[in-house]
């Protein structure tokens, strides 16, 4: 990015530049102004550059013998012509033509050369929307701009004929491997792509006319069979498709191993039967669809299924879909989702080969244990993850009614009251729960993160958490307001990581937390809102010395004496603190080397010797303080390598005389009344800190 600002700033130093290489520059939008004058380019590589606004003007291009992933804007915006790229013979990788309505007829079509350009592998043919006053121009301008037979990767999208040129599927395409034709919406006849050779990613998307698939999809019948090459089959809002037909001898997709249909609201009947080398099927917002046989999926190792519910083989029959799981000898991910007829999972029948379960919005889903289960305590399989969400019929879950899952994920079960905690799980999040009261533990479990979110009927912790939870490792708490206390014994002697936010009554009665008896201890967020009343005289609220990063929001009653006790604390993050001025004046820890400090209306200054003490801080940040309006010459410690200010509308000044020498990084955004002060080479503030490696004020780098 440095360079083309060079570039663009001073150009004529630059006249004998031969190579630019902007590859994958993902960020980049403009190229260099008066790119003309660089005359002695040869070779310039734009390509994977996808928020380049920029587009070239081939005539300016002459010169330039290597050009890779160009783009071109035919018409009045851009002032190209067909015949302006048609003398280029210097093309390389990929190439994109926009706007290819202003293409008037086949003549001019045939100015572009298509045929001539041998170095082009990716090509993008794109038109923007509009109604064609000629389907049988169109055609003709898409068979003039028929490409050389080299090309590996081909794009159509939104041309506007109803029919397409049978260059498409002519198979002297033998390097052609990928294809994708999108927002065609006038085609109603698929092109005969099935003896493409090489062809192996296909996309058809956004067809709307389209209504069947039919046998001229696969080709003329030849020895080979159809689609001999294809590994990915890709459908996407073909909102007219009702039918597929297949072939009576299932030879078709050979080696396909990733099928997705997407938003096919009219789709019924059958998909091609002999899918043996799938090991992906996707199939999703298609209503309508409504598989009439069991297909052979013997390969198959992600099946996702959304907002398809009458899906025949899954869950029209109970015994049927069971058969057709048990056939996925070698499944791995199954996904559910927006299926209202789906009753019921048997899991522990489902194949042991299954490591993540994940099933959405299916409100009819009840959990039902076997005889067996009952008895050896639930399924044989081991999950890596299970996730259930807003699956409203599910009223508790245990070991005997779940498989076991080192990640288990609960969220939005409206119905749930209770949950007994699987021995092997390793990672629990419970999110927005509303009806959850208890949650239990009967034995040792390997749970090490615990995360429970928005269950505000959930009154405890599970009982003996040490004895019962002794390798967890992490607990977080958000938004359950009716718990009031850890349970007897407190929380696990492991304990590394503990957050707290919005929980009420548990922080009025945090006196009892008895955290200070956790040495592993060494995170602590505490978020409140401010009503927390004060310790009695005389007793304290003792935290370990074993912490090293602290971050307290809202909590009024944080004292001086509780921050100093934190011998260990390395990082302090406050917001919202009533207190915070009293708090910098009488002193926080010297071991700190990173302070930030977050919306404190009541900081108007800093004070001059609280800073200075912290001979190790670092990294001092300032955020949104809305009334601070200056800070001392001598208030930052001679240790300070970074400094950060935001939003800070009354700062006026900074120490720029008692500036540390040890500061590296200077960042100042959005505060107005020191903008002109900061301003590069003229600012009063200038002269002061011109040595410091890094400045920055708003977004831009001085």
């Amino acid at each position: 990015m440095l360079l083309l600002l060079l570039l663009g700033q001073q150009l004529l130093l630059f006249q004998h530049l031969e190579t630019l290489l902007l590859s994958s520059c993902q960020n980049l939008e403009e190229l260099p102004q008066q790119m003309e004058k660089l005359i002695n380019l040869r070779h310039l590589d734009i390509s994977a550059t996808p928020c380049l606004k920029t587009l070239l003007h081939p005539s300016k291009l002459k010169s330039i013998h290597v050009l890779l992933g160009a783009k071109f804007l035919l018409g009045d915006r851009s002032g190209s012509r067909t015949e302006d790229f048609g003398e280029l013979h210097n093309l390389y990788g990929s190439l994109s033509i926009l706007e290819l309505e202003n293409v008037a007829d086949r003549r001019e079509a045939l100015k572009a050369n298509m045929r001539g350009k041998e170095h082009i592998e990716k090509l993008s043919l794109e038109w923007s929307e509009s109604i064609a006053d000629s389907s049988q121009i169109e055609r003709d301008i898409l068979g003039e701009l028929h490409p050389n037979p080299n090309i590996k990767e081909l794009a159509i999208n939104g041309y506007r004929g109803t029919n397409f040129p049978n260059w498409l599927a002519d198979y002297s395409f033998s390097e052609l491997v990928e294809l994708s034709l999108s927002n065609c919406k006038d085609c109603y006849p698929l092109p005969a792509l099935g003896q493409l050779p090489s062809l192996k990613f296909l996309t058809i998307s956004g067809m709307h006319q389209i209504t069947e698939v039919t046998d001229e999809f696969y080709g003329s019948s030849s020895s080979k069979k159809p689609f001999n090459s294809l590994e990915r089959l890709e459908f996407d809002e073909m909102l007219e498709w009702k039918k597929w037909h297949v072939l009576g001898n299932g030879e078709e997709f050979p080696t396909l191993q990733h099928l997705s249909i997407v938003n096919c609201p009219k789709l019924i009947g059958k998909l091609p039967e002999n899918l043996c080398s799938l090991t992906k099927l996707t199939i999703s917002n298609c209503p309508e669809l409504n598989l009439e046989t069991p297909i052979e999926f013997s390969s198959l190792k992600k099946f996702k299924v959304e907002g398809s519910p009458k899906v025949g083989v899954l869950f029209d029959d109970a015994e049927l879909f069971l058969s057709q799981l048990q056939g996925m000898k070698q499944i791995v991910e199954l996904r559910i989702s927006d299926c209202q007829t789906l009753t019921s999972l048997p899991f522990s029948s489902l194949p042991n080969t299954l490591k993540e379960i994940r099933i959405k919005r299916c409100a009819k889903l009840k959990l039902e244990s076997s005889v067996g289960d009952v008895i050896f305590g639930g399924s044989n399989m081991f999950l890596e993850k299970l996730e259930l969400e807003k699956c409203d019929s599910i009223n508790e879950i245990s070991a005997e009614l779940v498989p076991q899952a080192r990640y288990l994920t609960v969220q939005r079960c409206n119905n749930l009251t209770g949950l007994l905690i699987p021995n092997r799980t390793e990672e629990l999040q419970i999110e927005y729960c509303e009806n959850l009261e208890i949650l239990s533990v009967a034995q040792m479990t390997s749970l090490r993160t615990l995360d429970i979110i928005f269950c505000k009927k959930l009154k405890s912790l599970p009982e003996h958490m040490q004895e019962l939870l002794p390798f967890l490792k992490e607990l977080t708490l958000y938004k359950c307001p009716e718990i009031e206390s850890f349970p007897e014994g407190g929380l696990p002697f492991n304990l590394e990581v503990l957050g707290i936010w919005i929980c009420k009554k548990l922080v009025n009665g945090r006196k009892e937390w008895g955290l200070q008896r956790l040495p592993c201890l060494t995170k602590l967020d505490i978020k409140h809102d401010g009503s927390d009343e004060e310790i009695p005289a005389g007793e304290n609220w003792e935290l370990p010395s074993s912490i090293r990063t602290l971050f307290i929001t809202n909590l009024k009653t944080l004292s001086s004496q509780v921050l100093k006790s934190l011998t260990s604390l390395e990082s302090l993050s406050t917001c919202r603190l009533p207190q915070i001025q009293s708090l910098l004046e009488e002193g926080l820890p010297s071991s700190l080397s990173q302070l930030l400090l977050y919306f404190h209306d009541e900081l108007h200054s800093l004070p001059t010797d609280g800073l200075r003490r912290l001979t190790s801080l670092q990294y001092l940040m300032i955020y949104e303080c809305n009334q601070l309006k200056s800070i001392p010459e001598s208030a930052l410690p001679c240790s300070l390598s970074k400094l950060v200010i935001h939003y800070c509308p009354k700062l006026k000044s900074l120490p720029v005389k008692g500036m540390p020498s040890s500061i590296s990084t200077l960042w100042i955004r959005n505060c107005p009344l020191l903008k002109s002060s900061l301003e590069f080479e003229k600012g009063d503030y200038w002269p002061k800190i011109a040595l410091i490696p890094t400045i920055k004020v708003n977004e831009e780098y001085l």
